[in-house]
Order: structure tokens, then sequence, then C-alpha cells
């Protein structure tokens, strides 16, 4: 990730953004799993759905 002092700008890679968004969503389902919040099953039922309501066609890696 690269921030431009002058302009404000920030840019990034995919690759970068796709670690980043991974790891906050792992560590929010950790905290929640923590506290008694979430179980796996129920965060893993939650993505079934969410990938079947949705138009765009991923490769999603389990």
């Amino acid at each position: 990730m690269e921030h431009d002092e002058k302009t404000g700008k920030v840019t990034t890679t995919i690759q970068e953004l796709a670690y980043y968004n991974m790891f906050l969503t792992e560590a929010i389902f950790e905290l929640l799993a923590e506290k008694g919040i979430l179980v796996g099953e129920e965060v893993m039922e939650r993505v079934k759905n969410l990938k079947s309501e949705t138009p765009l066609q991923f490769r999603w890696v389990q």
C-alpha cells in the first residue's frame, strides 16, 4: 500500500485489499465466537445463503 503525501491518495493492489478484508473478517468472526455469539456452522450457513443469492459468479475457494 502506498500513500501519496501531496494528493492524499492511497493506492493498493487487489491482493493487499483481499488480504486486508480476509484478516478483518476473520478477526471479527473470532471475537464473536470467543464471546459465544456465533459458531462456525452459523457462519458457513450464512455464507451458503449469500452465495446462492448473489447474481455474480465467483470461483469460490474453500
